[in-house]
């Protein structure tokens, strides 16, 4: 169900999935005069925290979708891996946004990349293979990155091939039944992260790129604004805006791109929600990320956010975690004025779990970049 009505302050907005995302866009939520009923299967799920109702059953649940329905008058995601299934029959009921469509190509690479190339977007070479004996003769110049095509995040369902001696031990190490995609590594200058809102009615509402650097395929810091020229920041945002007008849903996305050596541009995914490298908007922007999410479920005007400040978002990962404990090293962060440490309330801590981030705030870069990466030292596990 698509409507064009206002869902006004006092209404009560339905969340799938209940992470750091569930949870940032309910605080937003809240304070906007709205409450939120949060869906995920688990009662520990961070997001409930902050929820007026939660549901805790499974998302097959009929008598929960049910239920929901009549809880809310609309309803966001925060997951990927919500069953599409549950959100084409939801859509059916309330406004989705985003919904089934954008949802559909993001669980799955090899619709995603289909759906890119189809519409003339410039992408990674890749192959797809349906068994792993293909990967022998995968026509394609190494080094190369295989990918599930499904139900891969954070490094999970990944595997690096740098050269041909490599293949043998991939396939062994390859996990699932297929299909994989097989991905040409490609030399970046960066890695950026674009996020976009739109609005029922066409309208675009676009962050500038944020710089992302990744270590073992886990996003570690995130760098704003992006140090690249203004020609491929504008370049960068405009291409993020295409790809999300070409799906077509309102709500708020995130374009992750590669910027080459050469100063072009080369799609890598699409997240129909907003994304961890944008955290830093609840600090450094007049109008969130989650903000702007409960704008285009709502829709609200959706105005362009102004920057407030530049920032280095570092991630804390499970095995940090012991570290931060540390009063030593707690009040040694919090000394620092441009530090804000956020904790998502995660119950489990697993390696490689981001379980929190640190904002550093202020003014310049050049001074931020160093600060974060010594925290980061500071908090390397022994």
């Amino acid at each position: 169900m698509t409507s064009s009505k206002i869902i006004q302050p006092g209404s009560t907005l339905g969340m799938l999935g209940g992470g750091q995302l569930g949870g940032f866009f309910t605080e937003s939520a809240l304070k906007m005069g709205y409450k939120v009923a949060v869906w995920d299967p688990s009662n520990l799920a961070p997001a409930k925290r902050f929820a007026t109702f939660s549901f805790n059953a499974a998302f097959d649940d009929i008598d929960a979708m049910k239920n929901f329905v009549k809880a809310v008058d609309a309803s966001s995601l925060e997951w990927e891996n919500v069953p599409v299934t549950l959100v084409e029959k939801l859509e059916s009921e309330i406004d989705m946004r985003p919904g089934s469509i954008s949802l559909g190509l993001a669980q799955n690479r090899i619709r995603e990349k289909s759906f890119l190339s189809k519409h003339n977007f410039d992408l990674a070479d890749y192959r797809v293979i349906h068994s792993k004996s293909e990967l022998d003769s995968v026509n394609l110049s190494l080094p190369w990155i295989v990918k599930t095509a499904t139900l891969g995040y954070d490094g999970h369902g990944q595997w690096l091939v740098p050269n041909s001696s490599h293949i043998k031990s991939t396939k062994e190490n390859m996990t699932g039944i297929g299909p994989w995609v097989v991905e040409r590594v490609v030399q970046f200058e960066q890695e950026l992260s674009v996020v976009v809102g739109l609005h029922q009615n066409g309208q675009t509402t676009t962050y500038p790129p944020t710089e992302n650097i990744h270590e073992n395929s886990i996003l570690k810091l995130s760098i704003s604004p992006a140090r690249i020229p203004t020609k491929v920041l504008r370049e960068a945002q405009d291409l993020a805006t295409e790809v999300v007008l070409r799906i077509g849903e309102a709500g708020v996305f995130c374009v992750e791109l590669f910027s080459l050596i050469n100063g072009s541009l080369l799609v890598n995914e699409i997240a129909p929600r907003p994304h961890n490298s944008g955290h830093h908007t609840i600090d450094t922007f007049t109008i969130s990320q989650y903000e702007l999410q409960i704008r285009a479920l709502c829709g609200l005007p959706m105005p362009t956010p102004v920057m407030k400040g530049h920032s280095v978002l570092l991630n804390i990962l499970g095995e940090e975690m012991s570290q931060l404990a540390t009063e030593a090293k707690w009040k040694s962060i919090l000394a620092n004025q441009h530090a804000r440490i956020y904790l998502y309330g995660k119950e489990s801590i697993r390696p490689g779990r981001k379980m929190g981030h640190i904002l550093f705030q202020g003014d310049k870069l050049e001074t931020l970049i160093p600060e974060a990466l010594e925290t980061q030292k500071l908090l390397a596990y022994p």
